[in-house]
């Protein structure tokens, strides 16, 4: 019986109604279409059948058995692996990594990849307080616009390693990390994660996050045979909304409306939007949902299993999350699939290829498409994104794909969107070759390579253009506004130099009569390569100074760089990292400052993350124009 709250007398009923449903859980008395009357247009579930509203719905839970392997809803993902036996071993669905959970292992060691697969290695928390851990954990940033972040945090939380020493006195380190993940977008990666403990040691907030990240997957089958576990054991309204819905996919309308009046009763109706969904679901009219703010993962699902029109706020959390979820549904027009689109992949919860894909499918008149770069000019937005970009990848020289990509990254620094271009690009970018006669393209297709993580072909790029090949004074100044880039993408950084006439080649280059963004330029470009081990040389430090007064820019916090300096000098590997993370958060649109950088660089290189901390420090010079 659930120990729920005695309101109203509805305390055993609720535990009499949860507990009746869940017995016919696997045994509906007949379908939502069947209850539906006749010419009331009932709406075909996502675990019903496609052709025939007579098939009986897929049981979730059979009579006396165990939940069966079911397949995704429309659109999910494949199945998960279910949660692993404890004391076996099995190999996961994440490129065949070997997982292992044991009955008497701390939770927190678990995880997806060693140092071999990309792991920090299985000492990161050496020496850390857990304490300390799970609330740095607990407060990671979700929403950074930083490629480099982002895939240091996703290593970072799916870590395999050994759990930190001392007492907890804060959330759960698992239940953090699996929840970090689903805020992240990487909702399949929280499932695997999540998966890795049993179904009895999981506590009800790991619970959530993981049938969250399944809701957001819209894999409603294993979303529901988590739900039917912890709505017998929880008189949480969320537990009891999700086995009610998960009751009406399995055809058993009457025993979730049993539980809607139950919720209703009790004043947990969740403003009407729950019980308006189940009766929509149920064969009733369609539910005029005008608001969904901040929507849960559930929500989601149910919207999209009612085929309910999502209103243009449910951006308005801006949730990495929610808005790769958005991206994939159907029951959501166009342009808002295209902004959520947009705006998850700068937070990196959708890739290029996925943003290519909802790209591709907008349609345009034979006018626009053969004046692209006009129709662009006259109506920028994501669709006119969207017509570059096809331009250029359609084009059929690499000459011609440079010209639309470079007019492309002109109108997104004149009228928004650079990021966004600059990322979405990098597909059409990889496939021109680097080639003498495009030097004039080098310096936009350095800097957009480099700002998404492709240092290798940014430095095809680079070694092209610094091979002594240009052939006149306009190209040779474009290869000259190169120096800075490619003295910090180096591969043997620590052997370069700073050589005073390249410098001054590419400061008149760059920025010509205007002295005080030279100096400024200069200031950055010095600060990155310090704090990557490469010396300026002596009285440079004093030169600039003596051309103006400093700049007053704000300064990092001085508890953050002092924790980064202890964990760092202390060999703290997990803490260093999670520390840094916290520290380079700052604003969405605008990127951390040169000294913060330095520092988390510096950190990051103090405990072997080079390549971390060249990537970080590469982001940082592109994103203040270097």
């Amino acid at each position: 019986m659930i120990a729920c709250p005695d309101r109203s007398g509805t305390r055993f009923f609720l535990a009499g109604a949860i507990a009746a449903a869940s017995i016919a859980f696997g045994a509906p008395a007949g379908t939502a279409n069947e209850r539906a009357a006749p010419g009331d247009g009932p709406v075909r579930l996502a675990q019903a059948a496609p052709s025939d509203s007579r098939t009986a719905p897929v049981r979730l839970v059979p009579p006396g058995g165990a939940p069966p392997s079911a397949g995704p809803s429309e659109g999910a993902q494949e199945p998960k692996p279910s949660p692993t036996p404890e004391g076996n071993t099995r190999a996961s669905d994440a490129g065949g990594v070997t997982t292992t959970a044991l009955s008497d292992l701390d939770t927190a060691a678990v995880g997806l990849i060693d140092s071999s697969e990309g792991g920090l290695g299985i000492s990161i928390w050496r020496g850390s307080k857990r304490g300390l851990i799970e609330k740095l954990i607990s407060r990671l940033p979700t929403r950074t616009r930083s490629v480099a972040a982002r895939k240091l945090a996703i290593r970072l939380l799916a870590t395999r390693a050994e759990a930190p020493q001392g007492a907890s006195n804060g959330p759960d380190l698992l239940t953090s990390r699996v929840s970090r993940m689903v805020e992240l977008g990487e909702v399949d990666v929280a499932s695997r994660l999540a998966d890795q403990i049993s179904v009895e040691r999981t506590g009800e907030s790991l619970a959530r996050s993981a049938v969250e990240a399944l809701f957001l997957q819209n894999d409603n089958a294993g979303a529901c045979q988590r739900v039917r576990d912890f709505a017998l054991r929880s008189a949480e309204p969320y537990w009891q909304r999700a086995f009610a819905f998960c009751l009406l996919l399995s055809g058993d309308g009457a025993r979730a409306d049993m539980i809607v009046d139950v919720l209703a009763e009790r004043g947990e109706d969740d403003a009407g939007l729950f019980s308006e969904l189940i009766e929509t679901l149920n064969g009733g009219e369609p539910a005029a949902v005008e608001s969904l703010s901040d929507p849960a993962g559930l929500d989601l699902a149910m919207m999209r299993a009612a085929n309910i029109p999502l209103p243009a706020d449910v951006l308005s959390s801006d949730r990495p999350a929610v808005l790769r979820t958005v991206v994939r549904s159907p029951n959501a027009d166009l342009d808002l699939r295209l902004e959520a689109g947009e705006r998850a992949f700068l937070y990196g919860a959708i890739g290029a290829d996925g943003l290519g894909e909802l790209y591709a499918a907008v349609e345009w008149s034979e006018a626009e498409l053969n004046d692209p770069v006009s129709t662009a000019e006259g109506r920028w937005g994501s669709r006119s994104r969207a017509l570059l970009l096809r331009a250029a990848a359609t084009a059929e020289s690499p000459s011609m794909k440079a010209l639309i990509l470079s007019r492309a990254f002109g109108l997104a620094r004149e009228k928004g969107g650079r990021d966004i271009v600059a990322g979405a690009s990098a597909p059409v970018l990889k496939s021109i070759p680097p080639d003498p006669a495009l030097a004039w393209f080098a310096p936009e297709a350095v800097s957009a390579l480099l700002a998404t993580g492709h240092v290798e072909e940014a430095r095809a790029w680079l070694g092209m253009t610094g091979g002594g090949t240009e052939t006149g004074p306009q190209t040779s100044k474009t290869v000259a506004r190169l120096w800075a880039l490619r003295l910090l993408a180096a591969p043997e950084i620590e052997s370069a130099t700073v050589d005073e006439q390249a410098l001054r080649i590419w400061r008149d280059a760059a920025y010509g009569n205007d002295t005080e963004a030279a100096r400024r330029a200069t200031v950055l470009a010095f600060t990155l390569l310090e704090a990557m081990g490469v010396e300026p040389g002596a009285g440079r430090w004093g030169e600039l100074l003596a051309e103006g007064p400093p700049a007053r820019v704000p300064a990092p916090n001085v508890a953050w760089t002092r924790a980064l300096d202890e964990a760092s000098a202390d060999g703290r590997v997990g803490e260093t990292v999670l520390i840094a993370l916290l520290g380079l958060a700052g604003s969405n649109a605008d990127p951390p400052g040169p000294a913060a950088i330095r520092k988390a660089v510096e950190s990051l290189r103090q405990i072997g993350l080079d390549s971390e901390a060249r990537a970080l420090a590469l982001e940082t010079a592109v994103a203040h124009g270097l």
